[in-house]
């Protein structure tokens, strides 16, 4: 079992970004200690090396500001990323 700290950077990745991916829904949330802190086994880390790979190979659509709002960019930004892992480890609860 890993910390998320560890298991960022067996990933590769920094923790914060591992941490949003877990909000946003795109990978599925890990079990959790007696203290409530996340525990990432393997499998977990398996499972998102597999959705980086698939992330990283197909260009993402990017979003230009231009006239947008701040709070509408993001708006934007949230569901072009969420169109794109549409089918990438589903949470039940989360409204994709």
């Amino acid at each position: 079992m890993y910390t998320t700290a560890q298991a960022a950077k067996q990933i590769s990745v920094c923790k914060n970004t591992l941490l949003r991916w877990v909000y946003e829904g795109l990978i599925p949330d890990v079990g959790r200690d007696w203290r409530g802190w996340r525990m990432w086994s393997e499998k977990d880390i398996n499972k998102t090396k597999a959705f980086m790979e698939a992330y990283h190979s197909k260009p993402i659509r990017r979003i230009r500001r231009g006239t947008l709002s701040r709070a509408e960019y993001a708006k934007a930004a949230a569901q072009s990323m969420r169109s794109f892992a549409k089918g990438y480890f589903l949470r039940p609860g989360v409204g994709m």
